[in-house]
């Protein structure tokens, strides 16, 4: 496994100098997040010291745009930005070499309210999702879908993850461990880890293209990793030995609230 961390969670200095201080602390992968404030610094500078890092083995990906956006949108204006970003990020990808690009599914808060609707938008998005693949295609990137807790999600559970990929064909699964760990919470599970194996299971080892790690108290994303509930330490064994060998990037707020230093000291722990 490659383990790595995401420059969302790092705000407070310029992307260019958190992937240097990264790097400089012996991480070799970096998820780079294409959203405010770190896109706006996202430039030819930028671009350049991206690809000199992977010409010196450092491997990327890219989370695409979440906020304010929405994939299948009933409203035609936030749709259209909503696949224009996309496609940005996607083009930045290509740039600078990440992979995969991490997509987030859209929404709808007509979600068990009025089921006509829900199934247009749920079809919208659909054909949105399929819009961005054939365009990341093209350009030679693999897109990843991230299950989100939240039930007015279009991808929530990882049981819907077979039919959104039938619907999507070339679609892969950016695996939140932390979003799974709230649905099965949310569900009533006694046993939420072993659940979320195996879903993982069934779904195929080779569907997952990526990993998100992150920790919480099972009621809310609190982005930790230092504590919560999760039994990180089972769903990565558990992970091994189903095969997966791709990036895994911890998400967790603690990098800057108590520094990287005690992040780092309990990720090897956990990738041992």
């Amino acid at each position: 496994m490659q383990f790595g961390f995401s420059t969302y969670f790092c705000m407070r200095k310029p992307i260019g100098q958190i992937v240097k201080e990264l790097v400089k602390r012996g991480v070799r992968t970096v998820e780079l997040s294409y959203e405010l404030p770190h896109v706006l610094s996202m430039d030819e500078t930028f671009i350049a010291q991206v690809k000199e890092l992977r010409g010196n083995g450092v491997a990327f990906s890219m989370h695409g745009p979440f906020f304010e956006i929405n994939l299948g949108s009933y409203i035609d204006e936030v749709r259209k930005v909503s696949k224009e970003r996309n496609k940005n990020a996607v083009v930045m990808a290509a740039k600078i070499g990440c992979d995969p690009l991490v997509v987030h599914p859209g929404y709808s808060f007509m979600t068990n309210r009025v089921r006509q609707l829900e199934e247009q938008l749920r079809l919208s998005f659909i054909e949105d999702l399929r819009e961005i693949i054939a365009f990341a295609h093209h350009q030679g990137v693999r897109i990843a879908l991230e299950n989100v807790h939240m039930p007015y999600f279009f991808f929530c559970d990882l049981k819907e993850f077979p039919e959104l990929q039938r619907l999507a064909p070339g679609i892969g699964m950016a695996l939140d461990l932390g979003h799974a760990y709230l649905a099965k919470r949310a569900n009533g599970s006694e046993d939420p880890e072993g659940e979320i194996l195996t879903d993982i299971h069934t779904i195929g080892i080779e569907n997952i293209l990526h990993v998100h790690l992150h920790n919480n108290a099972g009621e809310k994303d609190e982005h930790l990793f230092l504590e919560g509930d999760i039994d990180m330490n089972r769903l990565i064994s558990g992970l091994k030995d189903l095969g997966y060998d791709r990036k895994v990037i911890v998400e967790s707020f603690e990098i800057e609230e108590r520094g990287i230093e005690p992040v780092l000291e309990r990720l090897k722990a956990i990738s041992i």
